[in-house]
Order: C-alpha cells, then sequence, then structure tokens
C-alpha cells in the first residue's frame, strides 16, 4: 500500500498509545525529491527555449512539478497567441495559478517553519527597500539557524529552499522567488497582533535582544510597505529574456 501525504504521517496520524509501538513503523518513507537539472531541461525540452529562459523559468519555479508545469503552460500560451504579451502579464497569469500553491506551503508549514521562513525573507529583503543601511539591522542570525539544521533540512527536502555552502559559510534562500515575494506580502500584511502572537516561536528561536532587532525591521517594513519593489523585480533573470521573447 503506498499513502501519499504533504506531511510526514507521523505528524498528522492518530495520536500515539503509550506503550505501544508508533503506528506509522509499519511504514517506509520516502520523500519525493524536486526535479534534477536534467529532469527540468527533459520537462521544458517541448518548447523553443534558450539555456536563459530555462534559467529564468527556474527561477520563479525551482525545481518544482506543480509550478515548472505553469510556468511551461502559460509560457506556452503567450507564444502561441496572436495577442501582444508581456512580462507583467505573464508574471500575473503565474501568480493566479500558483497563488494556492503557495498558500498551502504555508499552511501546512508548522509556526516554527513559517518564523524560519520570515527570517530568511527577511535576511534577503535589504537590498530591496530604499536608504536602509542605518534602520536594517537582523543582526546575527546566522547563530539562529546554525542551531536549525534539521528543520532547514525539512525545508529544502520538500523543496521550499536551497542551500549555497561555501567554505565559510552557508546561506539560505527560496527555491523559488516568488515563494519569498509570497512570504515578504504575509509580513507586509500582518499587523501587530499576528506579530505578538509569533513572539513565543520566535523566543524559542533567538534570544530576546535578537527579538526585539526583528521586530523593528519588521516595524520598519511596514512603514515602507509602499516602497517594496513589485513583483517583477523579484525576477530579474526571468524579465530580462521574457522582454526579448515577447
Amino acid at each position: 500500500m503506498i499513502v501519499t501525504s504533504l506531511r510526514r504521517l507521523d505528524e498528522i496520524g492518530p495520536t500515539l498509545t503509550p506503550e505501544k509501538s508508533p503506528w506509522f513503523n509499519h511504514y517506509f518513507f520516502l520523500p519525493l525529491e524536486r526535479f534534477t537539472e536534467q529532469e527540468v531541461i527533459n520537462i521544458l525540452s517541448g518548447l523553443p527555449m534558450t539555456p536563459e529562459l530555462r534559467d529564468g523559468i527556474q527561477e520563479v519555479a525551482g525545481s518544482n512539478p506543480t509550478l515548472l508545469q505553469n510556468a511551461g503552460f502559460i509560457l506556452y500560451n503567450k507564444l502561441q497567441s496572436q495577442k501582444p504579451s508581456d512580462v507583467e502579464t505573464f508574471t500575473k497569469d503565474f501568480l493566479t495559478a500558483t497563488r494556492h500553491f503557495f498558500q498551502k506551503i504555508w499552511q501546512l508549514s508548522t509556526e516554527e517553519e513559517q518564523a524560519i521562513l520570515i527570517l530568511i525573507a527577511l535576511s534577503r529583503l535589504k537590498g530591496r527597500l530604499p536608504e536602509t543601511k542605518k534602520r536594517y539591522d537582523l543582526g546575527n542570525i546566522d547563530i539562529i539557524f546554525s542551531q536549525k539544521e534539521q528543520k532547514l533540512n525539512d525545508l529544502e527536502e520538500r523543496g521550499i529552499i536551497i542551500f549555497n555552502k561555501t567554505e565559510k559559510k552557508t546561506t539560505y534562500s527560496f527555491a523559488s522567488s516568488l515563494m519569498e515575494w509570497w512570504v515578504i506580502q504575509e509580513i507586509k500584511n500582518s499587523n501587530d497582533e499576528e506579530l505578538e502572537k509569533r513572539k513565543k516561536i520566535f523566543l524559542n528561536l533567538m534570544s530576546k535582544k535578537q527579538l526585539e532587532r526583528v521586530k523593528k525591521v519588521i516595524g520598519f517594513l511596514w512603514e515602507n510597505r509602499d516602497d517594496v519593489a513589485p513583483v517583477i523585480k523579484w525576477i530579474p533573470r526571468l524579465v530580462n529574456v521574457l522582454q526579448a521573447v515577447f
């Protein structure tokens, strides 16, 4: 018998019975892996596509089968259509088709995973806001990430984030740049009450001093919400290629 689920069975199944073997021990866990580079090439091979365009598609879709299928389908329709198109229209159509997917990823993530995704998104936001050098200071969140390697590995295994390892450090980013944009929208549209609810989760990850830094950065984001770069600015590689295609 094969069982598929969006979360591990031990996280979503019945509660365990004391002094009895866990019911999920009868199953062999095998996570569905993301597409490899070659598999991405194969799935997009039916489209008239340069390597640059393929890299741009991966910018918004990562190696996720659902996102790749949607991006390829929308791009194919745009190329086949006789109507003029543009990058903004492609991006809008892609977001409309995949919004539920990003929302489901967020809803199925635990509160701790959501907090980690927020930290990753905030750590990469500084360059996207004007005049942030003095006021945008998250402190050393690398310490937090180093203590949550298992959670980060789980997020990477599910294809939500990717690692970039060098000799000096490991950095984390979103597999899909639009998922990153989506998380920023979640933060931007939140409020003090929601932030207060997350306080306990954040305190499990960091010190009170670090939490104050994070709260100030979120407050700064709220103050400058109108200055957050529009969605197409989050996909520069794809924009550059699609401008030539369309």
